[in-house]
């Protein structure tokens, strides 16, 4: 028997091992995988029969080393490795095993606490929520399940429950002994005295520990609450005596609880948010910190899943989170935890006074990070909002930037405002970069490093905290200069981990033989689950070719059978017209009787979304159709009021299914127990081919398998209808891929592309060509024509060289075009431009010759510019974040375009319609021709579209050639290109100070109006407004205008409306602006201008008392209250225990925390309420 903490690890570390018992742990999994009700499908692959016997076996001695590991402080990793896989054996016994089996309720507990003391508390979580009311559990089984389900309430009750009813109490465990003494018989004493008696005191002896068992929980709960470690440390020894006893006269299952208990209770503690998140990091901000610090935990304290602890992935961020000065790169799973440790951040940046910005890559993304941090930041009286719309900004946005506590928005949005004003962010002190991998070749991505390394090159940079979130970092070098480059080259590390809080699975959907057949990969095991699927002819309709058909119908067919077996799924696709058209099929087969509805919700929690989906896409569009069967469609064209109540169901585990389309790669929060991923591949229209996805997009959308708190792992499943060689080779290539992503600097990797074609030109292989051609040739930045290209090749290249060489402008042009800059100091102004970039941390790694010409090109191609521009001209450009081929179009148009734009503004500000529309039309035939204001999709009737969208009118209500087109077309080309075009027009006309007609500039005129009527598609400048402000039905919007005659132009005026009687009165009734919209309407007035009760915070009292007559009451002991039975409110100690009451009963806020302790004037309590409500001392007249 091993004892010494060598001994043990050394066990331990065997026990773990790879194929350890001939891979006990794998057989196990795999059998769990397949088996139904413990028993496996015909055809299936056998095993043994010991199988649930061994791993009982061993799950129990792994789980008692790793506790005498923990016992013995021996090395904490390698406990928690025993603690996980433990519980993995413990879990493969009763995992789709047969539910008859009484020990099931105590195997899934001490499973649960295997993975909970392994650090994995969200599987303990999963493990626990669908069996937990069905067990065979003690009472000291069921207060250890709710702890770790963090059903803290339920648990109080119960405690309480037990405490009044004073089963455990002296006086009734004495009672119950000798009443049980009497009633034994004297023939069963006479036979067996010392069985009887010993028997008769266990009974006893279970209720005396399931009483201490009480007050040490309660004890527990009252340190979470309060931050007091002398509760924890009381709570710990009371679990300590109870072992004790319970060792000593052999009680098996108490002895397991109690062992578990004392260290989860141990391990909770250390990884609460008291012991994790410093109290005083500063002198200066310590008392603002110290109440947004409480109100934060007690805040999450109080959810109806109590938040109280951080995950492994996020304990080293929390101690960081604090500092100040320390520029934070976060490298974490998908799903492992990044937000919250970017909350703790933005906690940090707000207890300072000062504001926080966090850009997210896609406006989906930008709205449901916004939803997330207000339910976070909102109770704490903090402002959340998200800047929608195209890039540019409004008088309203920009003073929405100036004004709120935390700005979500996408990269373009927020670089427009501070290219145009840089102040927006002096007292900004953290920004927040989602998804910060964004780093690349392509026209955003270079973007987006130009605007850090702005950011980064700011005077007052110092003043301001960066902190990058992602999942698909690289490694090696690439990743070390991009964590300097963030870091400026602090000392200190990026935060990283593999660390996830579900497992993934792998396994392919094979069709043969009409049935389909799951393989699953288990390290060496290979499970399968055959005839999973069976062909079936649709009883509906005239179809006689069998279901499934291909492979499409084979992902459906296996959807819909693994919402059968109780799984969420989500079905990936690689291209965006794949999901519309999953979504004409899925209408199809349900129509003729092939799948059936999944939806389980009452369709009246649909009701919105459903309005919503009618609104903008038609009632009888297939999308909506899917909805009303609880499928959700979702891809990034998809109206943005629509898609944010689709992602709001979605988040409220409304929808089993979704398909998805490539936002879910960026980082969308869509989750599922499995992912099915369709394709593998997507066409690429520039090279004509099908490309294999990357490893990076693969690691990314798979990370959306296994849904935290809910499930242990996550499945991702690939369908092969034929060809089935063929395509297993390709997935399980792409699933052993461990390549990280490429993050090379983007502005490097185009001026490497320049360089390869200029080779090409000069067939040559040696720089020092290509740098004489660069600055010797005045025609370098013509395409370099090669001699040996075909005339679709040059076609190609062509289109690329000129992409590229627009985009480079875009990045000179950002770095250097907002001074006046001589020709001269080009060099040297790059140089300070890209000092410590990523540009520059690329280039030292390279040789001179390299170094050289990539800072030659920059220079040459900046003069260029220079020399083809003035430095008005050049401004212009800047402001509008455009290169110089679009600057000059631009220019060419400026005349016509400026005196458009100001007409259009007064029409719209006279209420003149037609005109207003006629002349919008006109700007937009002149915007759409200059790249890159040209939609990707221009439908043949566009300028209807456009006269009906700004007519406020429902677009499904009129005949467009396609609603699926004309909705990618709004949603592209009218609220993100056409806006931008127009906004660069503006800036451009006030950076050159063009002249109108009659001396005057463009800021002689009121230019607001029409970006906002256009993004929001109505004239109605208060409609428009309103939309604007977050609400997103925009039929709602205008009725609510029109039917209240509201004129409302401001921000301020806004307010002024929302707060008026009129407003407040039509709120009340619960049915305006429409009945389907009046949920969403009462959501966007608590969100807009949250009232002062929602908001937490202190308010105190001092409050009389009656003690009972055995306690002894002293000066600042912490007790609680409760309405625990009718009348006068209870008192109760830190242990349970009922030791007076108040004079009358408070009428209790549940959703705050009351605090209280002994006042120096013994028949008093010091109380403090914590949480929303303005009057929480209030008490009923009737119980006093």
């Amino acid at each position: 028997m091993a004892s010494t903490i060598e001994e043990i690890e050394e066990l331990i570390r065997q026990a773990t091992s790879t194929g350890f018992r001939g891979r006990l742990l794998e057989r196990g999994l795999a059998r769990s995988m397949i088996w139904v009700e413990g028993e496996l499908p015909d055809g299936s692959p056998r095993f043994a029969e010991k199988l649930s016997y061994d791993l009982q076996s061993y799950g129990y001695s792994l789980l008692s080393l790793a506790i005498r590991l923990t016992e013995l402080n021996g090395n904490t990793d390698v406990a928690r490795v025993a603690f996980e896989k433990s519980a993995i054996a413990i879990t493969d016994i009763i995992h789709n095993g047969s539910s008859d089996d009484p020990q099931n309720g105590f195997h899934n507990v001490m499973a649960a606490s295997g993975f909970h003391l392994g650090r994995f508390s969200a599987k303990a979580f999963s493990l626990l929520t669908n069996n937990f009311e069905n067990e065979n559990t003690s009472q000291i089984e069921k207060m250890l399940s709710m702890l770790m389900l963090r059903r803290f309430s339920d648990l109080e009750t119960f405690i309480l429950t037990w405490k009044f009813s004073k089963l455990g109490s002296d006086d009734s465990l004495a009672k119950k002994f000798e009443t049980e003494i009497k009633n034994s018989s004297v023939q069963q004493m006479a036979q067996d005295d010392e069985f009887v008696g010993d028997s008769i005191q266990l009974s006893v002896v279970d209720l005396a520990i399931t009483d201490n068992y009480c007050s040490a929980i309660f004890e527990f709960l009252f340190a979470l609450e309060t931050g007091n470690s002398y509760f924890f440390e009381s709570s710990i020894q009371r679990i300590a005596t109870s072992l004790s006893v319970s060792a000593e006269l052999n009680m098996i299952p108490q002895w397991w609880v109690l062992r578990v208990t004392k260290y989860l209770l141990q391990d909770l503690w250390e990884t609460s948010f008291h012991k994790a998140l410093p109290l005083t990091p500063d002198h200066e901000n310590s008392e603002s910190w110290a109440l947004l610090r409480g109100l934060f935990i007690l805040s999450l304290f109080k959810r109806d899943k109590a938040e109280i602890d951080l995950w492994p992935s996020q304990l080293e961020g929390a101690k960081r989170a604090v500092n100040d000065f320390d520029d934070l790169v976060v490298s974490l799973p998908t799903s492992a935890g990044k937000t919250r440790i970017a909350e703790l951040c933005i906690l940090r940046c707000l207890a300072i006074g000062k504001r926080v910005l966090f850009i997210t890559p896609l406006r989906a993304l930008s709205a449901q990070t916004e939803a997330s941090l207000r339910k976070t930041f909102l109770p704490l009286g903090k402002t959340v909002t998200s800047l929608y719309g195209s890039i540019g900004t409004s008088d309203f946005e920009q003073d929405v930037i100036k004004t709120k506590d935390i700005v979500v928005g996408t990269p373009e949005k927020l670089d427009f405002a501070l290219r145009n004003n840089p102040s927006l962010i002096d007292d900004v002190g953290l920004v927040v970069l989602d998804e910060g991998h964004m780093i690349g070749l392509n026209e955003r991505e270079i973007r987006y490093e130009v605007q850090i390394q702005r950011l980064l090159k700011r005077e007052d940079a110092e003043q301001r905290r960066i902190v990058c979130l992602s999942a698909i970092l690289p490694d090696g070098n690439q990743f070390e200069d991009f964590v300097n480059w963030l870091r400026r080259d602090s000392d200190g590390s990026p935060i990283q981990s593999t660390w996830r809080p579900t497992d993934l699975r792998f396994g392919e959907i094979i069709w043969q033989a009409n049935t389909g057949r799951i393989n699953f990969t288990i390290g060496q095991e290979k499970p399968f689950i055959p005839n999973y699927i069976r062909s079936i002819i649709p009883p509906i309709g005239r179809r006689t070719t069998p279901f499934p058909k291909n492979k499409k119908e084979l992902t459906l067919a296996a959807t819909w059978r693994l919402v059968q077996d109780k799984h969420t799924v989500l079905i990936y696709c690689p291209e965006k017209r794949s999901v519309n058209a999953f979504a004409k099929d899925i209408i199809d087969l349900h129509k003729r009787g092939a799948i059936t509805s999944v939806l389980s919700a009452p369709i009246q929690k649909l009701e919105l979304a459903i309005a919503l989906g009618g609104e903008w896409l038609g009632d009888n569009h297939p999308i909506v159709e899917c909805l009303k069967i609880g499928v959700a469609v979702h891809h990034g064209s998809l109206p943005t009021p629509f898609r944010k109540e689709i992602e709001k169901l979605l988040r409220d585990g409304l929808l089993k299914i979704t398909v998805s389309s490539p936002t879910l790669a960026q980082g969308l929060n869509l989750t599922a127990t499995a992912v099915i991923m369709y394709s593998l591949d997507r066409y690429n229209f520039e090279s004509g081919k099908r490309e294999e996805i990357e490893p990076s997009e693969f690691k990314n959308v798979i990370g959306r398998a296994g849904r935290a708190f809910v499930d242990t792992h996550g499945l991702v499943l690939y369908p092969i209808f034929e060809k089935h060689s063929w395509h297993q080779t390709k997935w399980r290539r792409l699933v052993e891929d461990t390549n990280a992503r490429n993050m090379e600097s983007g502005l490097a990797l185009l001026v490497f592309k320049l360089v390869n074609r200029m080779l090409e030109r000069t067939e040559s292989s040696e720089m020092g060509k290509v740098l004489e051609y660069v600055l010797n040739n005045t025609r370098a930045w013509d395409f370099p024509e090669a001699p040996n290209d075909s005339t679709k090749e040059k076609e190609t290249k062509k289109n690329e060289w000129l992409k590229n060489i627009t985009n480079l402008d875009t990045a000179l042009l950002s770095m250097l075009g907002e001074e006046d800059i001589l020709i001269t100091d080009i060099p040297a102004s790059l140089d300070t431009a890209l000092q410590s970039s990523l540009w520059q941390r690329i280039l030292h790694r390279q040789d001179k010759e390299m170094k050289v010409l990539f800072n030659s090109i920059l220079a040459q191609r900046a003069k260029h510019i220079w020399n083809v521009t003035s430095p008005l001209q050049r401004k212009g450009y800047f402001l509008a974040g455009v290169g110089l081929n679009t600057g000059q179009k631009l220019d060419a148009i400026s005349q016509q375009t400026n005196v458009l734009l100001v007409n259009a503004n007064g029409y719209i500000a006279a209420n003149e319609q037609q005109l207003s529309i006629d002349t919008i039309i006109q700007l937009a035939e002149l915007v759409f021709a200059i790249a890159p204001f040209t939609p990707l999709n221009l439908p043949d009737d566009w300028k209807e579209i456009l006269t009906v969208w700004l007519k406020g009118e429902t677009l499904t209500e009129h005949q467009f050639i396609d609603i699926n087109d004309t909705l990618t077309f709004v949603e592209e080309g009218l609220i993100y290109r056409l806006p931008w075009g127009l906004e660069a027009i503006r800036v451009r006309a006030q950076a050159n100070e063009d002249i109108i007609g009659d001396g005057t500039t463009i800021n002689d005129y009121e230019i607001n109006h029409v970006v906002p009527a256009i993004e929001n598609g109505s004239l109605n400048k208060s409609a428009a407004l309103l939309m604007q402000a977050g609400f997103s039905s925009r039929k709602a919007a205008i009725i609510a205008v029109n039917s209240t005659n509201a004129s409302f132009t401001t921000g301020t005026e806004l307010k002024d409306w929302l707060n008026s009687s009129e407003i407040t009165e039509l709120t009340s009734e619960f049915n305006w602006p429409t009945h389907e919209t009046s949920n969403l309407w009462q959501t966007f007035i608590k969100e807009f201008a949250p009232s002062s009760d929602t908001t937490w915070k202190p308010m105190r009292s001092i409050i009389p008392i009656n003690w009972i007559n055995t306690y002894v009451p002293e000066a600042t002991t912490q007790v609680k209250f409760q309405n625990f039975n009718e009348g006068r409110t209870q008192i109760i100690s830190s242990s349970g225990e009922p030791i007076g009451d108040l004079n009358h009963r408070l009428m209790m806020i549940k959703d705050g925390v009351y605090t209280a302790k002994i006042h120096l004037e013994l028949n008093f309590l010091d109380v403090t309420y914590w949480g929303p409500g303005n009057n929480p001392f209030e008490y009923s007249v009737e119980a006093t």
